[in-house]
C-alpha cells in the first residue's frame, strides 16, 4: 500500500472538502471524518495487444445492474494484472468515489498477505485512524463495508491466493477485479463470481505484441513467427524475448529463435538480469511454491512424461496413487493454472510450464521409479488394447507390474486408446535407459499391430529402432530377431527394401540359430514378399511354400491365411487368375472364421482386381465394396482408401464422372492423412478432368465414420 501521508486542513476549507469528499488521505480538526477518495492504482502497460475481446466481456459484466464480483484467472505471465489494470485505467470515471487496490502477494518472493492485513491497510487508506481500526476481524469488515456502502469505489485485489483471502475484501456492493492464478470456483458458486480464464495468445497476437514492441522488423524476417512459437503464447515470454531483441538491434531475429530452439536452454534464455518478475523461472515457481505438497509433487512428476499429454490412468501410475487421487491431483493442477484440460480427461501444460517441469524432473530415485510405473502402465495396457485390435499374433510374457493397466470392452474402445497413446509409446521407447532396456522393446513389439493398421510408419520406424538398440544392448539374441523382422517390414513399406533385405535376413539368421522355426517362418514368409515386389516370383514362391508348410503343420491360421494370400499376389504377378482365386478363397475362409477385418479387406481388394482384369465389372465392384466395409470396421485408413479410389475407378469406366470424383476425393483425403504418394496421382488425375478439390467434399456415403464400438 505504501507509507501514509497525512495532513491537517485548518482554513479555508476546499471545495472537495465541503463536497463532503477530500482527494487523498486529509484529516480536519472539529469535524467528523470526511469521505477519503484513495487513488491506488498502479500504473498499467502502456499498451495491451490482442485482448479486445477479454475488455469487452470486462465492460459488459461491470455494466451490469448488480455487477457481481469479477476473477480473472489464469497461467503466471498471462498478463492477468495487465489486463484488469488496462480496463480500471480506461474507466477512472466511472469510479468517482476512488480505486482501492492491493496486491496480496498469492505468489511471489514474499509470503501472501493476510486479510487482516489487507483489511487494516484499506481502513487506514479509506481514513479510519490507525488507532481506531478495530482488532477483530468481523469488525474490520463491518467498518470496510459501511465505508464503501453507496459509493462508486472500485476495488482491485490483484494476485489472490485463494478464495478465503479474497471473502473478507468484498465489500457487498460496487465493482471487484480479481486476478489470481487459481480458478476459485468458491466465488463462482458462493458468491455469484463472474470468471474469466485468460487464455494465452495466438500466434497472430503474440506477432501483433512483437510488432508492438520491435516495430516493422517484425514482419522483414520470417523468424519472428517462430519466435512467437518458442515463447507458447505468454505474453510474459514475448515480452521478455522482445526486450533481448532490443537489447541486440543489430542482431537478426534468426539468432534468437536458435537460442530458444534448443529445449533444454529456452528458460535459461529467458532470464533477463535479476529482475525476478521479468524472468520466467520466478514467475513459473511461484505457482509452484503455493501449491499443496502433493500436488507439487504430481507436477514434478509430470516432467517425466514423455510427450506431456496425460489421462488420469496414467497420470496415478507416474504418482504412484489411485485412479482417484490422481483425478483430483489433476483438478488442483488444473485449477492452478499449472495444467490446462484442453480436451476432456486428457491434461498438458504450455510449452515453458512443460519445459520447466521437465527440468524439476531431474533424474533422481523418485523420478527414476515413476518412469517404470509409466511404463508398466503404458505397456501392459497396450498388450490388452492389441489383443483387442490384433487378436491371433503370437505374444511375448511382459515384464513389469500390469496392475495398473486399463480394461477395454471392445474393439472400438481400444482402438480409441491407442489412437490416443502411440506417440506415448514412441517417446517411451526412446528413453534410452538400460533398467528400461526390456520394456522397451517389448512396448515396441506390443505396438507392431496398431502401426500396421494405421501405416504410422515413421512412429513404427522410431519405435523399433529404439528398441533394436535396447536388444543389442540387452545382448537378447531372441528379441532381437523379433524386432528386426518387424522393422524390415516398416522399412520396406516405406520405400527401403534394400535394408529390409537386410533386416529380414538378419532375423531369419538370428531365428534359426536359436531353434525358433515360428519366427523363423515369419522372416521367410516376409521375404518372400519382398521378393515378389522385387520380381523374382519363383524364389518368393519356393521360400512362401517352406513358410506355408510350417503354418500349416502347427496350426498357425492366421499366419497360413496370410501366406495364401501372399501367395495369391504371386500368381496374380504371374497371370495365374485361376491359381490366385482359389488362394484367396482359402485366405478369405480363414480370416472370416477368425473376424480378422484388416485382413478381409485386403483380400476383398485382390479378388476386387482379379475380377476387373477378367473384365467383370460388377463383381469387381461387389468386392471392393466389401474391402470398403471391412476396412471401415476394422478402422484403417490406408485400406479405406485403396477401395475407395478402385470405386472411383470403375465409376469413371462406366461414366458415372460425379460418383468417381466424390470416390477419389475422399481417397485423396485419406492418402493425404497417411503421406501417401497416391494422393499426389489422384489428385492430379482429378485436376486433369478440371476437377477442383471443393468439387468432392466427403458426402455421406464416402465420408469416414468415427471408430467402431465393435466389429
Amino acid at each position: 500500500m505504501g507509507e501514509e501521508v497525512r495532513n491537517t486542513v485548518t482554513a479555508p476549507v476546499s471545495v472537495a472538502v465541503q463536497a463532503g469528499r477530500i482527494e487523498g488521505p486529509v484529516h480536519i480538526h472539529g469535524a467528523a471524518p470526511p469521505v477519503v477518495v484513495p487513488r491506488q492504482l498502479p500504473g498499467g502497460p502502456r499498451r495491451l495487444t490482442g485482448r479486445g475481446a477479454e475488455l469487452a466481456w470486462l465492460d459488459h459484466q461491470v455494466g451490469a445492474a448488480r455487477p457481481a464480483p469479477v476473477v480473472v484467472s489464469g497461467p503466471g505471465g498471462v498478463g492477468k494484472s495487465a489486463l484488469v489494470l488496462t480496463w480500471a485505467h480506461a474507466h477512472l470515471s466511472d469510479f468517482p468515489d476512488g480505486q482501492l487496490w492491493v496486491d496480496l502477494r498469492g505468489h511471489g518472493p514474499d509470503r501472501p498477505l493476510t486479510p487482516d492485513e489487507a483489511l487494516g491497510a484499506f481502513l487506514r487508506d479509506l481514513g479510519v485512524p490507525h488507532a481506531e481500526v478495530p482488532q477483530a476481524r468481523h469488525e474490520r469488515e463491518g467498518r470496510y463495508r459501511s465505508l464503501l456502502h453507496g459509493r462508486r469505489v472500485l476495488v482491485v485485489l490483484d494476485n489472490a491466493a485463494s478464495e478465503d483471502q479474497v471473502r473478507p475484501l468484498l465489500p457487498g456492493a460496487g465493482v471487484v477485479l480479481v486476478t489470481s492464478r487459481n480458478v476459485l470456483p468458491g466465488l463462482e458458486v458462493h458468491e455469484g463470481a463472474e470468471v474469466l480464464n485468460l487464455d494465452l495468445l495466438s500466434p497472430d497476437q503474440g506477432q501483433a505484441l512483437l510488432r508492438a514492441a520491435l516495430g516493422d522488423r517484425v514482419d522483414r524476417e520470417p523468424a519472428a513467427r517462430e519466435l512467437v512459437a518458442q515463447c507458447g503464447g505468454l505474453p510474459l515470454a514475448l515480452r521478455i524475448v522482445a526486450q533481448l531483441a532490443r537489447s541486440r538491434p543489430a542482431a537478426p531475429l534468426a539468432e534468437l529463435v536458435a537460442e530458444l530452439r534448443h529445449a533444454g536452454d529456452r528458460l535459461d534464455a529467458l532470464e533477463v538480469g535479476g529482475d525476478l518478475h521479468s524472468s520466467i523461472r520466478p514467475v513459473l515457481s511461484w505457482s509452484l511454491d503455493r501449491l499443496p505438497e502433493d500436488a507439487a509433487r504430481a507436477f514434478r512428476l509430470f516432467g517425466a512424461h514423455p510427450t506431456g499429454v496425460v489421462e488420469a490412468p496414467a497420470f496415478a501410475a507416474l504418482c504412484g496413487v489411485s485412479v482417484a487421487r490422481a483425478a483430483r491431483l489433476l483438478r488442483v493442477l488444473v485449477g492452478a493454472h499449472m495444467l490446462a484440460e484442453p480436451v476432456t480427461g486428457r491434461y498438458g501444460a504450455h510449452d515453458l510450464l512443460r519445459l520447466f517441469a521437465v527440468e524439476l524432473a531431474g533424474v533422481d530415485r523418485e523420478r527414476v521409479a515413476a518412469k517404470a510405473r509409466l511404463f508398466d502402465h503404458v505397456l501392459h495396457t497396450a498388450e490388452r488394447a492389441d489383443a483387442l485390435v490384433t487378436p491371433n499374433r503370437y505374444r511375448v510374457p511382459l515384464v513389469g507390474d500390469p496392475a495398473g493397466a486399463e480394461e477395454f470392452a471392445d474393439y472400438g474402445s481400444a482402438l480409441a486408446w491407442l489412437h490416443r497413446h502411440w506417440r506415448d509409446a514412441v517417446g517411451l521407447c526412446a528413453w534410452d535407459e538400460p533398467e528400461l532396456d526390456v520394456r522397451r522393446w517389448q512396448l515396441a513389439y506390443t505396438m507392431r499391430g496398431y502401426f500396421f493398421l494405421t501405416k504410422q510408419w515413421d512412429g513404427w520406424l522410431e519405435c523399433y529402432r529404439s528398441a533394436l538398440a535396447a536388444c543389442l544392448r540387452l545382448g537378447d539374441r531372441h528379441a532381437e530377431a523379433r524386432i528386426r523382422n518387424d522393422l524390415g517390414r516398416a522399412l520396406l513399406e516405406t520405400g527401403r527394401p534394400d535394408e529390409a533385405a537386410g533386416q529380414y535376413e538378419s532375423a531369419q539368421r538370428l531365428f534359426e540359430e536359436i531353434g525358433d522355426r515360428h519366427g523363423w517362418s515369419n522372416a521367410v514368409a516376409n521375404r518372400a514378399v519382398l521378393l515378389r515386389r522385387s520380381g523374382d516370383l519363383a524364389e518368393a514362391l519356393r521360400l512362401n511354400k517352406s513358410a506355408l508348410d510350417y503354418y500349416l503343420e502347427v496350426g498357425a491360421r492366421r499366419n497360413a491365411a496370410i501366406a495364401w494370400r501372399s501367395r495369391a499376389k504371386m500368381h496374380y504377378a504371374e497371370g495365374a487368375l485361376d491359381e490366385a482365386s482359389a488362394d484367396l478363397d482359402r485366405a478369405v475362409a480363414m480370416f472370416a472364421e477368425l473376424g480378422s477385418h484388416l485382413d478381409l479387406a485386403e483380400a476383398y481388394d485382390l479378388r476386387g482386381v482379379i475380377a476387373a482384369r477378367r473384365g467383370d465389372a460388377a463383381g469387381a465392384e461387389a468386392q471392393h465394396l466389401a474391402a470398403l466395409e471391412a476396412s471401415r470396421a476394422c478402422g484403417s485408413t490406408l485400406e479405406e482408401a485403396k477401395a475407395l479410389h478402385r470405386l472411383g475407378d470403375l465409376a469413371a469406366a462406366r461414366g458415372s464422372v460425379d460418383e468417381a470424383v466424390a470416390r477419389w476425393g475422399a481417397a485423396v483425403r485419406h492418402y493425404r492423412s497417411l503421406g501417401s504418394p497416391e494422393a499426389a496421382g489422384l489428385t492430379a488425375r482429378l485436376a486433369s478432368m478440371d476437377v477442383a478439390e471443393e468439387r468432392f467434399p466427403p458426402d455421406e456415403e464416402t465420408a469416414r465414420p468415427a471408430v467402431p464400438k465393435s466389429v
